[in-house]
């Protein structure tokens, strides 16, 4: 890979763990002020496969950029 193709994908990385950090805000900012409701607000299954889709997005980039973990 060259270091103009590594510095992207950092950046791309970058630009993911951030809009990750920015979801988990609005998550917690939509919990603060929103009563509970009985039951999911999200089905379950949906949550895990974007979470299954976000850890391969993610371990993808790692490996592309030669990272282990």
């Amino acid at each position: 890979m060259s270091e103009q193709q590594a510095d992207t994908m950092g950046a791309a990385m970058i630009r993911l763990e951030a809009a990750l950090e920015r979801l988990n805000r609005a998550v917690e900012a939509r919990r603060a002020t929103t009563p509970p409701v009985e039951g999911d607000m999200v089905p379950k299954a949906a949550v895990a496969a974007l979470a299954t889709r976000l850890e391969a997005s993610i371990a993808k980039l790692r490996a592309n950029l030669g990272h282990d973990g």
